[in-house]
């Protein structure tokens, strides 16, 4: 039987996440493979069962409630829509991250779908000062990093997939991992959380059109339909935490891609000694262009 679960998140400070470029800018969410990294890695410090649990795992990226309503990425075809003949902004539609998932049903015009898309960033990014010393010259060295912090009014969430066998694993793993910090410089208290659970009712599995809510991988077969969709590509590698090894590259389809069929994705996959999500949580909604 399948645990589904919604987490939310208290972050103590900021959290950073690392563009892969070597900067100290940081991304304005959570990826899906950082947040499933961070909760394997800490599985198998509790459990002998930690590489089946790895196995069966799904999680999004990182959503969010505001006012009990929950926000999951803004769908690609939104950008699509003609605003010709209306008053409304377009880039107001397409520079906007999340949506209403409670609108999404009825999202078939321009018009619905800027009833659909929440106005507000969840996330502000603010510049932290940070200062070296050079231990020859004494002279110091003002920096600045980037550091996404959540508002207010915004509850940071993900949803995650897995045998009921594994739920205490489940949440001692993420409990682990908000002690330990998720993404870039937790030395320095960033990524540092607190998580509640409760059991999230089933996402709306009837529609013209699939959301992926997480990162994921096609299958041959789906690679042969994607272009029947609307979709991003991103490359993502990560660090293996104990070595601080590069992980290989790898291109996912971006959360908040929209398909007419619902994606499976690979699965999990093992590379080398660490696992990698590459199957998506989706919902499906309206869509209807017509």
């Amino acid at each position: 039987m399948k645990v589904r679960l919604l987490v939310r998140l208290k972050f103590k400070s900021g959290f950073r996440v690392g563009r892969g470029d070597e900067t100290d800018s940081t991304l304005s969410t959570i990826h899906s493979d950082t947040i499933y990294g961070a909760i394997v890695y800490h599985a198998f410090k509790w459990s002998d069962e930690a590489e089946l649990f790895a196995k069966n795992l799904k999680v999004s990226s990182l959503l969010f409630e505001k006012d009990g309503r929950l926000l999951v990425p803004k769908p690609l075809i939104f950008n699509t829509y003609t605003y010709e003949g209306t008053d409304l902004n377009p880039k107001e539609l397409k520079n906007v991250g999340y949506a209403f998932l409670d609108k999404l049903n009825d999202c078939n015009s321009f018009e619905k779908a800027m009833e659909a898309i929440c106005r507000e960033s969840p996330i502000k990014i603010s510049k932290i000062p940070r200062n070296t010393l050079d231990r020859i010259t004494n002279s110091s060295n003002l920096y600045f990093i980037e550091v996404a912090f959540v508002k207010k009014e915004f509850t940071p969430v993900i949803l995650a997939e897995f045998p009921d066998q594994y739920e205490d694993l489940f949440k001692t793993a993420v409990k682990s991992s908000g002690d330990s910090g998720i993404g870039a410089d937790s030395t320095y208290g960033y990524g540092l959380f607190e998580a509640d659970f409760e059991e999230y009712p089933e996402l709306p599995k009837k529609g013209q059109y699939s959301l992926s809510l997480s990162l994921f991988v096609p299958t041959l077969e789906e690679r042969e339909k994607l272009n029947d969709g609307f979709y991003k590509v991103i490359k993502r590698r990560g660090v293996k935490k104990d070595r601080m090894e590069v992980k290989r590259e790898i291109f996912y389809v971006q959360e908040g891609s929209v398909f007419p069929f619902e994606p499976k994705g690979r699965g999990v996959l093992k590379i080398e000694d660490y696992f990698v999500q590459t199957s998506p949580i989706c919902v499906a909604f309206g869509g209807d262009m017509s």
